[in-house]
């Protein structure tokens, strides 16, 4: 009995002893954790902005951590490359581009609507009255679609359309460029166009739920309401911008971080709402398949090169 409790003993002093060295060990060799992020043109605001958000990570690592605003995605992936932070918060579009050059990012977590959405879905809509009832009843027909660097209105419906080997400007007779998806739908509603882009974080494309995207912002705004509308197409999910670390963090930062984003929303509500505030349903893990396929669909529409990197749909 005596040497059954001396072998447990040892054992658990044993786990003692190697695990506090282990545990400091990739600490001191992490140092400190730097995490970038856009500021804008006002960077000093926009890090007080963010110190409970830094705080709380600091708190959950261990580990000092250091903001690093940027002015631009641009910025924030070159310093993501080259190793100068370790972590950025970036577009769905930044965290694409970043991967094509280096794969040297990793998602870790991102942002869900209240309801749960990792993303929206490009949409195209036709009048239900009218003659246009397929994608392919579409062809030749006028499109009302966003402004160019729109994620939502141009970007992710021509790249998800390109996945299916049809090419926009060739497949309907009229490409009619507004400034977003709203204007676009009102130059249908006006007649203007026989085929609108719309997108939408709804289970249910189609649905008129206030925020989820401008089917659903139209009563909100004022607007004269929409005539009924079918959906002719609709995309992939385009998920919400991910929180990145670097593929050679330590594997114990990375669980810590994590774990530190996945409980913020409740137990430092503050921090969530200073980081994410667009976004009401907390972090979950990333999906790295969500984030291939829609760089898939870019590659496709050969749209990787000329990214704009907006955050929102």
């Amino acid at each position: 009995m005596r040497r059954t409790a001396s072998f447990v003993g040892s054992m658990i002093a044993a786990a003692i002893i190697f695990s506090q060295p282990a545990a400091a060990g990739w600490r001191d060799d992490l140092k400190v954790l730097r995490v970038g992020f856009l500021a804008g043109e006002n960077p000093s605001y926009a890090v007080t902005r963010l110190e409970s958000f830094r705080w709380q990570l600091q708190s959950g690592l261990a580990v000092p951590v250091e903001l690093f605003p940027a002015r631009s995605y641009s910025a924030l992936i070159e310093a993501e490359a080259s190793g100068r932070i370790q972590y950025a918060i970036l577009s769905s579009l930044a965290f694409v581009a970043l991967d094509e050059r280096c794969h040297c990012g990793e998602p870790i977590a991102q942002p869900v609507t209240d309801a749960g959405s990792r993303g929206f879905r490009a949409m195209i809509v036709a009048k239900e009255d009218g003659p246009i009832r397929t994608l392919a009843d579409a062809k030749g027909a006028r499109l009302a679609i966003g402004a160019r660097d729109s994620l939502s209105g141009r970007i992710a419906p021509f790249a998800g359309l390109a996945s299916e080997g049809i090419e926009p400007d060739e497949y309907f007779a009229r490409i009619i460029e507004t400034k977003d998806a709203k204007a676009a739908l009102d130059t249908l509603a006006a007649g203007e166009a026989d085929l609108a882009v719309a997108w939408s974080t709804a289970p249910d494309p189609m649905s008129r739920a206030s925020g989820s995207g401008p089917l659903g912002n139209i009563p909100v705004d004022g607007a004269e309401p929409l005539p009924p509308l079918r959906l002719i197409w609709q995309s992939d999910l385009v998920p919400f911008g991910p929180h990145v670390v670097r593929t050679d963090l330590p594997p114990e930062a990375r669980a810590a971080i994590l774990q530190t984003l996945l409980s913020l929303q409740a137990s430092a509500p503050e921090a969530y709402d200073a980081v994410e505030a667009g976004f009401s349903g907390g972090f979950v893990e990333a999906d790295p398949l969500l984030y291939r396929r829609f760089a898939a669909s870019l590659a496709a529409a050969r749209l990787s090169d000329s990214l704009t990197f907006t955050d929102q749909p």
